[in-house]
């Protein structure tokens, strides 16, 4: 029976979540390529015909991972017109999948604790935080309520959100707790555009 492109984009999706969740249950080292195609599902031999290293496994896997996230979460911020409203609920919903999404926080470990073993160069990574950066100041726009520019205000938000991650890795009961994460959000949001 012949694979479609539908076929092959899923199993695709599958081994880059598999490599996701395996760097962060194994490690760099750990982490072989037997055990994300068992995890997946899937034999060795489809792993290697989707990609010819684990390094390029692991590139190719942290950005699938922040783009796809990043679609779902500048894509679920509700259309409001003022910047408060658009950073609160980007703040929130960053902060509830680092909680709450498995795979995101096997995304968030990945990127913070193995890719710095594995990856020399670091271009893909500020190429990819220059996106994200810029996603956010067009989504701010320039709004009176913004205190200083769009441009300043994303790069601003864009180093909370790296906080965010680097402490659901390393610390994450400082994370705000999802009964407490509105007030939380509010507070920074308030004194981000004070």
């Amino acid at each position: 029976m012949k694979r479609t492109a539908k076929d092959t984009a899923k199993t695709r999706v599958a081994l880059l979540g598999a490599a996701l969740e395996s760097f962060e249950e194994k490690g760099w080292r750990g982490a072989t390529f037997e055990r994300i195609a068992e995890r997946a599902g899937v034999s060795r031999g489809a792993l290697h015909h989707h990609f010819q290293s684990k390094t390029v496994l692991l590139t190719e896997a942290l950005e699938w991972g922040w783009l796809d996230y990043g679609s779902r979460i500048f894509d679920a911020a509700p259309a409001r017109s003022d910047a408060e409203g658009r950073l609160r609920a980007l703040l929130s919903e960053f902060v509830t999948l680092l909680q709450v999404d498995k795979r995101f926080r096997a995304l968030a470990y990945t990127t913070v604790l193995v890719a710095p073993q594995a990856l020399d160069d670091s271009r893909p990574k500020h190429e990819a935080l220059d996106a994200w950066r810029d996603q956010i100041a067009a989504s701010l726009g320039e709004h009176p309520d913004l205190p200083v520019s769009a441009a300043t205000a994303a790069g601003l938000v864009l180093i909370l959100l790296q906080g965010f991650t680097v402490t659901a890795v390393t610390r994450p009961d400082d994370l705000p707790h999802l009964q407490h994460l509105d007030a939380a959000v509010t507070a920074l949001v308030k004194g981000l555009l004070s």
